[in-house]
């Protein structure tokens, strides 16, 4: 066991070098946990938030970490002074669900049980203070995920009504919506892009992963094994250690 939470851990991941780690709990409480020391595990970070953690986000610069919460926070938690600097969403609390950055390190994205999408910009090799440029709904209900594309035209969101859309991030306009299912009444828990942003990878809760080709619409692969619902996924495209 690595570190004991007082309840459901909901989101867990780790820096570029793979020597400590971060997780986030409905408990409120986010940690780090280093083990570098003697092969020993040190928790070295502690940040205690106000509601449950539902999502955390490494930013590029290995010292901040995004942190999504239940009443609709989006923290920057700097790891450097244990420092946090909250960003206020709006004024309804709803939960954050899923953060993304794009590859470019200059813009934000974070999205709500609201069906909205919200876009900061990013200045300079940090996310302290970013400035809103976009808020729009984009779901009629929960969205579960958010995926800037590799090349940073597009984004990608997932929701609870059985869709995903995909966005420019030139003007935020949609490129298209499609049905994550052939029904069309299975939740879009999450998705990823290929390294050439000409494919997009998604987990329904039919316990279905599909692939689909975004310039002809087509799914080429599904992924079908699960009998019950994927709610979330890990996917690396080789190609990405050429890049």
């Amino acid at each position: 066991m690595v570190s004991d939470f007082t309840k459901n851990v909901n989101t867990v991941g780790f820096n570029d070098t793979g020597n400590w780690m971060f997780a986030g709990a409905e408990d409120r409480v986010a940690k780090i946990i280093d083990w570098r020391a003697g092969g020993n595990l040190w928790i070295t970070r502690i940040y205690q938030t106000s509601s449950s953690i539902n999502t955390m986000l490494l930013h590029r610069n290995q010292h901040e970490i995004l942190i999504g919460t239940s009443k609709g926070e989006v923290i920057v938690w700097d790891l450097r002074n244990n420092a946090a600097n909250s960003i206020c969403t709006d004024g309804q609390n709803e939960p954050i669900h899923s953060l993304s950055i794009d590859q470019e390190v200059t813009s934000l994205a974070a999205v709500n049980s609201a069906g909205q999408l919200i876009v900061w910009s990013l200045t300079g090799d940090s996310a302290w203070k970013p400035i809103e440029k976009n808020r729009q709904k984009i779901h009629p209900t929960y969205v579960l995920k958010v995926q800037f594309s590799p090349d940073s035209t597009l984004i990608a969101t997932g929701g609870g009504d059985g869709k995903f859309n995909l966005l420019k991030t030139a003007d935020f306009s949609l490129v298209t919506t499609r049905q994550g299912s052939p029904s069309g009444h299975h939740w879009v828990w999450d998705c990823a892009f290929s390294a050439d942003s000409r494919f997009l990878l998604t987990a329904t809760s039919d316990g279905v992963a599909r692939l689909w080709n975004l310039e002809t619409g087509e799914v080429p692969v599904e992924y079908k094994g699960h009998q019950r619902a994927i709610t979330c996924m890990a996917f690396r495209d080789h190609s990405l250690k050429s890049m």
